[in-house]
């Protein structure tokens, strides 16, 4: 990896941190500071596809009354790959409100004027066996409930 890559990955790495801790601090402008305004979002809860910031800003305030005062929301296993003008990311969340819900994060980013921006936001949770659980499905879809 030459140098120029490690320095952007290192720039992507502080970027997700960043975004992390605005999510923990419920600060919608930070969260959405690093976000294109096309940005495309498949999330979890309904609506599972989000276009634009303004549908991704939307969804913040229903997940915070679904993680509750208590909830944590910890990013770890943070991987990134990048090139000269695009890049992605993969993590773990681990979201505990409700209850303990292991969230999977995929991230593209684009360079922009020097500058990384996320286009693209994945989120999913492992599907499990037919007949059992891992989390209240029906706590996280009251939360699709609380975004309509």
């Amino acid at each position: 990896m030459s140098s120029e890559h490690r320095t952007d990955v290192v720039a992507i790495h502080a970027l997700l941190q960043r975004w992390a801790q605005a999510v923990r601090e419920r600060d919608l402008h930070g969260i959405l500071a690093d976000h294109s305004a096309d940005m495309l979002t498949y999330d979890v809860p309904p609506p599972t596809l989000l276009r634009g910031i303004d549908a991704y800003e939307r969804a913040w305030r229903p997940f915070w009354d679904w993680l509750g005062n208590d909830g944590t929301w910890e990013v770890r296993d943070v991987v990134v790959h990048a090139s000269d003008a695009v890049a992605f990311a993969t993590a773990v969340i681990d979201c505990i409100g409700l209850q303990h819900v292991e969230v999977r994060l995929t991230v593209g980013l684009r360079k922009v004027g020097g500058r990384w921006t996320i286009v693209h936001e994945h989120h999913s949770i492992p599907s499990v066996p037919s007949g059992t659980r891992n989390w209240d499905v029906d706590s996280w879809a009251g939360l699709g409930a609380l975004r309509a």
